[in-house]
């Protein structure tokens, strides 16, 4: 009997992974190489799209209101990222330390991730509104009548607005992810540094922290990658508003593709250049984390 082809033995593999990269191939990859070439086009969606080269980008760099949105959308993703890695942290180590009513602390915080993000911001937007919202209300209850704010409608004020809402919203999904890596530490490595006298600053410092690098890393990738695609938060409240400060890549690119920064005549390939510029971004942050993350593991 002689011996079978070689390419016999690929055959079985290759009938598994076909139909998941065909379709990785037709709603990804050729969609993928479609936007690459759009970004150097001029569409309106209707007319024949002419090929323009870099006229996009150029136009973009150039562009006002999209340094003031990749401003907006940095502050947001490292103000998340500085957020996120820290207050879900410290709830979780609380619920993980045995505390009574662990389970229902953490439904609750828990709670606000299952509301979507289009109600998450409508009664935020309740929350701020400057004349019987809750926020300022509470501030004149206390006594503190000159201390109520234009919250969304302050230009200083309406990007730290929109974050602490985003914080409300995320805190519960990065607490759950800390509080289950926290339970797959081993009880063994409490109970040596606690015979060695650590207390519970230096059991949460020395044990705690680098036993949840990699966490810390997923957490650190998730935000930076949430915060740079930011939409939802900011249309729902603001729609990139005053005059375009609380403006991010995401909401300027909905209004360049949707309405062309306020006309009638949407510029797709224009939009089309953020969009690239978006993706970019997210792969440079994600790569240089997840080298120094394996960076940190590979000495440790």
């Amino acid at each position: 009997m002689g011996r079978q082809p070689r390419w016999r033995k690929y055959l079985l593999p290759v009938a598994f992974l076909a139909p998941g990269a065909l379709f990785l191939l037709a709603f990804m990859a050729i969609p993928m190489v479609q936007a690459v070439a759009l970004s150097f086009q001029r569409w309106n969606g209707l007319d024949t799209p002419s090929w323009i080269g870099f006229t996009n980008y150029t136009n973009l760099f150039q562009d006002e209101t999209f340094w003031l949105s990749l401003g907006n959308t940095l502050l947001y993703t490292v103000s998340m990222v500085v957020l996120m890695s820290t207050l879900p942290l410290i709830i979780a180590s609380m619920l993980n330390s045995g505390i009574r009513g662990s389970a229902t602390f953490r439904f609750i915080f828990f709670l606000p991730v299952i509301i979507s993000l289009t109600i998450t911001g409508l009664l935020w937007s309740m929350i701020y509104e400057p004349n019987f919202g809750v926020l300022n209300e509470m501030l004149r209850s206390l006594g503190l009548g000159n201390a109520t704010q234009l919250w969304l409608a302050d230009k200083s004020l309406v990007m730290p607005s929109i974050i602490v809402m985003s914080a409300w919203q995320s805190l519960g999904f990065y607490m759950v992810i800390f509080f289950a890596a926290m339970q797959a530490i081993p009880e063994e490595l409490y109970e040596a540094a606690a015979i060695d006298g650590a207390g519970v600053w230096h059991r949460f410092r020395n044990v705690t922290i680098p036993m949840l690098r990699s966490t810390f890393i997923v957490v650190i990738v998730l935000n930076t990658i949430n915060g740079i695609k930011v939409f939802d938060q900011v249309w729902v409240l603001t729609a990139g508003g005053p005059n375009h400060a609380s403006e991010t890549l995401g909401t300027y690119l909905y209004r360049t593709a949707f309405g062309a920064m306020g006309s009638s005549n949407p510029q797709l390939g224009y939009a089309t250049s953020i969009a690239m510029i978006i993706l970019v971004i997210s792969l440079i942050f994600s790569v240089i984390q997840i080298r120094v993350g394996q960076a940190n593991e590979v000495e440790n």
